[in-house]
């Protein structure tokens, strides 16, 4: 009896002694959780906070895969030399000191690399510098060398990732693609997709070192990698070159204080290629999106839209007799107008007068169809909007300003007795280029107005997030005899009129010219002008719509021989580029022109190195007989006897490839999507590179030599 109550006193006491110290941990947890949350929070933030960790953002491609836009990371990387393994250190210390001093920081020699990590290691430095701006390819290498492979706890690996927004193409479309910068606006693609490219954000725990810096408390891998979605854009990359380069050329030969150009599918709306070019310090750099976010006073491009309303009514038509006066001044109201220059038609009809671009034709018959009366000139208001002129375009960008027309009801302190004639050929309006081009764009297209837009598709690594088709804005635009009228006039300015300097059998251009006076108001000063052509081609089954306006050029001022001729190039290169806009021009005598202007033995090229398709695409055009051995995107042609060969071109990840003989846009987009740094020397083919084909890419730069 007595030993089980001594039993039962053990008992008592052991759970007693548990429930005091079970009350003492209960108020302890109490206190820490309510009375001291807030102490122990402030505390706990202080070294350790979790903050939000963006995901890689999604890349911006061209409609062939090409990369305009992309997000390459660079790393500073850093050693806690406290949290290294001191055995490991002393084992190793050694080979990783050759390792960096031979690598990644040759510019420190192996004694030196050793001396400073033994100091860093004998002063337990947390923060011990090894190297920054890192390419991916280097750190990795750099994840190799002796104790640091060994992983993060015993090297005590800091690593700082820097994502920096990269442009493969620098200067082609880049303002439309946009810019995504901190603390910056996002303008352009980045901005209007940025939901998307952004990709989810996520909270990683993260711990302040003694220096101030944060670093993960754990791996961005080990967390898993996430990243935004992938846009697909419209644009297409030879035609940007194309565009690009020969707008630059022309405003550099002008002196032009800014140059738009856009190429746009005619079927589709889709935006092929859009330059907007301005000046900085005597350079062509892409500064703003005029095409997109800048208004301006047309001047005759608009003579179309004033045209179709003319026939809209029935009261005019292209033989509709108008006296053009010679050219000389007509007096409209108060104010006088007066062709471009002085001419000797007096009598003729209104395709003539549009043909040759006179003010005085389209403001006569403005003034007498509509200027009569209010309800004349509300009328001329309502079939602008008809048409579609005042609408906008609703392109993707953000930035796009309403095209501005005034209203004679709701603007009666602004509306004149001259505005009906001025409006006629493109004055007391402002419309941006693209507003202007899809206007044209529908005439071409046989009245339907479709939506511009600049991305095709929204895709994620697995499935399309989100297609884009074409969009109709309005299904027709004006009846079937106005708009075939409309037709006629512009092949009509091409074939006989203001723009024949540009006329061509083998690729049939229909457009308008403009020549805009910017200051007419300021009497006192010089006059400036703006310059521009807009059109379609080919005229009989139109493939693409295309405006150029090069603003305020020197030594030339007429969208006859300013903007129309750099028309004509672009149209012409996109032919040799587009080999379903070849089949459309349906001409029986395109092969026979062809081959006879130069016998097929000298149509044979050397050999040369590039893009598959465009060289299969240019054969078939020039008609040169040729056989293809590979199905690689990169090949090296070669000529035997007769007929052009094909061959398969290797290119490797990781090594430099061989480029010579390589266009050099097609070299400078290998070897930079393989991670090198590459400097440009002169312009053609590449003859000579500094780095020899197959050395190891960790990142270096490299010089091509072009001829």
């Amino acid at each position: 009896m007595d030993k089980k109550t001594e039993l039962l006193s053990r008992l008592f006491f052991v759970v007693g002694i548990f429930l005091v110290l079970s009350t003492v941990i209960g108020y302890r947890v109490f206190k820490v959780a309510i009375l001291e949350q807030e102490n122990w929070k402030s505390k706990g933030s202080v070294n350790l906070q979790w903050k939000e960790l963006d995901a890689d953002r999604g890349t911006i491609y061209a409609d062939d895969g090409s990369i305009l836009a992309t997000s390459l990371q660079f790393f500073e990387i850093r050693l806690d030399m406290r949290s290294m393994n001191d055995q490991l250190f002393k084992e190793k210390v050694d080979s990783l000191a050759f390792y960096l001093s031979t690598t990644i920081r040759p510019d420190k020699g192996r004694a030196e690399w050793k001396r400073d990590l033994q100091n860093a290691k004998k002063s337990k430095s947390s923060y011990f510098f090894i190297a920054k701006n890192l390419t991916t390819e280097q750190y990795q290498l750099l994840k190799s060398f002796p104790i640091i492979k060994e992983g993060k706890y015993k090297s005590g690996l800091i690593e700082i990732k820097d994502a920096r927004r990269t442009k493969p193409y620098k200067e082609l479309a880049s303002r439309t693609i946009g810019t995504n910068r901190e603390n910056a606006q996002m303008i352009g693609l980045e901005g209007a997709f940025d939901k998307f490219l952004r990709g989810p954000v996520d909270k990683i725990l993260q711990r302040k070192l003694s220096h101030g810096v944060w670093v993960p408390v754990h791996e961005p891998e080990d967390m898993g990698t996430k990243r935004g979605d992938d846009v697909i854009s419209t644009i297409n990359i030879k035609l940007q070159d194309i565009v690009h380069s020969e707008l630059c050329e022309a405003m550099n030969h002008y002196s032009a204080q800014k140059g738009v150009a856009i190429l746009m599918e005619v079927k589709t709306g889709q935006i092929k290629a859009i330059s907007n070019i301005g000046r900085t310090d005597g350079i062509c750099q892409e500064i703003r999106n005029y095409a997109i976010g800048e208004r301006s006073e047309p001047g005759s491009t608009f003579k179309l839209a004033t045209a179709l309303a003319l026939m809209e009514t029935g009261k005019v038509t292209p033989d509709t007799p108008v006296d053009l006066n010679g050219g000389q001044p007509v007096k409209f109201s108060d104010r006088f107008i007066k062709d471009s220059k002085p001419h000797t038609m007096f009598a003729s009809t209104f395709k003539e007068a549009f043909a040759e671009s006179s003010n005085i034709g389209m403001a006569k018959l403005a003034q007498k169809v509509f200027n009569q009366d209010l309800n004349g000139q509300a009328a001329f208001r309502s079939y602008l909007h008809n048409i579609g002129a005042d609408l906008k375009t609703n392109v993707e960008i953000e930035g796009e300003p309403a095209p501005y027309f005034k209203d004679p009801v709701k603007d009666q302190k602004e509306w004149y007795g001259t505005t009906v004639p001025f409006m006629a050929h493109g004055y007391e309006i402002s419309m941006t280029p693209l507003q202007i081009l899809n206007l044209y764009n529908a005439v071409a297209n046989n009245g339907r107005m479709m939506r511009p837009y600049l991305v095709s598709k929204i895709k994620s690594d697995v499935k399309d997030v989100k297609l884009f088709e074409p969009r109709v804005i309005k299904e027709k635009i004006a009846s079937d005899e106005t708009i075939k009228f409309a037709q006629e006039l512009l092949k009509e300015v091409v074939l006989t009129g203001s723009a024949t300097n540009i006329k061509d059998d083998l690729l049939p251009i229909a457009g308008k010219t403009g020549t805009t006076k910017v200051n007419y108001t300021q009497k006192d000063e010089s006059p400036r002008y703006n310059a521009s052509f807009c059109g379609y081609f080919p005229a009989d089954n139109p493939q693409y719509s295309m405006i150029v306006i090069l603003y305020e050029p020197i030594g030339a001022y007429y969208g006859s021989s300013v903007a129309a001729p750099v028309f004509r190039k672009i149209a012409n290169k996109t032919m040799a580029f587009d080999m379903n806009f070849i089949k459309a021009i349906n001409q029986p005598s395109l092969d026979s022109q062809i081959v006879t202007s130069a016998p097929r033995s000298n149509i044979i090229p050397s050999t040369s190195l590039g893009y598959a398709s465009d060289y299969k695409g240019i054969f078939d055009f020039l008609k040169v007989p040729y056989k293809s051995n590979s199905d690689n995107n990169w090949v090296f042609v070669d000529p035997n006897e007769n007929k052009m060969m094909l061959e398969h071109k290797s290119i490797k990840k990781g090594k430099v490839p061989d480029v010579r003989g390589m266009g050099g846009r097609d070299a400078i987009f290998v070897l930079e999507n393989l991670g090198l740094a590459v400097a440009v020397q002169g312009k053609g083919k590449v003859t000579k590179m500094s780095l020899n084909p197959g050395t190891p890419i960790k990142g270096q730069r490299i010089e091509i030599v072009l001829n």
